[in-house]
């Protein structure tokens, strides 16, 4: 199956045109991410899942993006479809990234990270799985900070992004307007934020109940730095973690209907490990998970599914997945190759998501055989040379 990718922008207000003439591909610098982690940078390639159970898949492909080749696209299956879509917004440039905050039932919300000349970030949005967007002038000013959990919906419309520049701000009617509500130097002088020595924001998060959280890297890490913003400040509630050798970053930080998860990047070089942290009561209490050892194997993606199950991809195509609350993660087979996330898939089990140039292969892997059988393979049209 061929799928057209084109850079169509008649869906775009032409205010809006007007702002992304000459505007390209090379990431523009941010102000946020792992920066003390030993897990670092954040990956942006993922997967999340509405509460309805539809999956979206966030990939690079293209080619290099030294030479501005590289689009990222967004994919998504609902929960009982066999085969994943093609579904990014268009008329924005996408070399940057693409941010993606669940909404509801098949609904979500899209953004599109800085590259090049685009300082901010357009947003769309979806009610049928990404069949059709709507694409008006809502946008975040300046751009989203490149990690995957820079954006995140709340309750009747309201947003939470996390800019280049470390300032958190609210939005309300899907991004119609915006107000301030902290930045990350102001956080890490509160007295939360001093006691874990935060040092960056990562991660952007609602409970079910409609608490903004916010997720970042800590270099004394008697609690995973997580906040809420209760009471007019900013609490620590994230889990405490009474042996954690060396810096601890929020790499992802979810809510699927009242479950909450945060992985965790714990440690530094040989030591490095990843562990989940699971509340069910808006961070009152956490469970967490055994620790994955890392080392210095580069994480490639972090995935969380419908039921609050996390896969992760670690360079030398090792994929690891660990259910809600359990005890133990599970071994994949060795992945197959190109790929750049796992995805939840309607069985509750994840998918491999490989990318080679403009081709997408999604694979299954067989409980009877322990091996991965493809699943589809699509062609999407790459428009080579559009951002230079």
């Amino acid at each position: 199956m061929t799928v057209r990718r084109t850079l169509a922008v008649g869906a775009l207000a032409t205010g809006l045109l007007a702002m992304l003439a000459g505007c390209g591909s090379t990431a523009a610098p941010s102000g946020t991410g792992a920066k003390a982690s030993g897990i670092a940078p954040l990956p942006l390639a993922t997967s999340v899942a509405s509460i309805d159970g539809t999956s979206w898949a966030v990939v690079e492909m293209g080619g290099s993006a030294a030479q501005h080749n590289n689009f990222w696209e967004l994919f998504a299956r609902p929960a009982k479809a066999d085969k994943w879509a093609l579904v990014t917004p268009l008329g924005v440039a996408s070399n940057g990234g693409i941010a993606v905050a669940p909404t509801g039932a098949q609904s979500a919300v899209a953004a599109f990270l800085p590259s090049q000349g685009l300082t901010f970030s357009p947003l769309a949005t979806t009610v049928n799985g990404g069949a059709a967007w709507s694409q008006g002038v809502a946008l975040v000013t300046p751009g989203l900070g490149q990690m995957p959990d820079t954006l995140a919906a709340g309750p009747d419309g309201q947003l939470l992004a996390l800019t280049r520049t470390g300032e958190v701000q609210a939005g309300t009617g899907l991004g119609a307007t915006w107000k301030s509500l902290t930045n990350e130097k102001a956080l890490a002088k509160t007295s939360a934020g001093r006691a874990c020595a935060l040092t960056s924001l990562t991660a952007t998060a609602w409970t079910a109940t409609g608490t903004e959280l916010l997720g970042g890297t800590c270099t004394r890490p008697t609690r995973a730095g997580i906040f809420a913003l209760r009471g007019g400040g900013w609490q620590a509630i994230g889990p405490a973690l009474s042996a954690a050798a060396g810096p601890v970053s929020v790499v992802a930080l979810e809510s699927v209907g009242p479950r909450l998860a945060a992985v965790l990047a714990v440690g530094s070089g040989s030591g490095a490990a990843v562990l989940v942290a699971w509340s069910t009561n808006d961070g009152g209490s956490w469970t967490l998970s055994p620790a994955l050892a890392a080392g210095t194997r580069k994480l490639e993606s972090v995935s969380v599914g419908a039921a609050s199950s996390v896969g992760v991809v670690l360079a030398g195509g090792l994929g690891e997945t660990i259910g809600f609350q359990s005890a133990s993660w599970q071994s994949l087979p060795t992945l197959p190759a190109g790929t750049a996330t796992l995805a939840s898939g309607p069985d509750g089990q994840f998918d491999a998501i490989a990318v080679h140039a403009g081709t997408l292969t999604a694979w299954q892997l067989s409980a009877a055989t322990a091996r991965w059988g493809l699943l589809q393979r699509t062609e999407v049209q790459i428009p080579y040379g559009s951002s230079s």
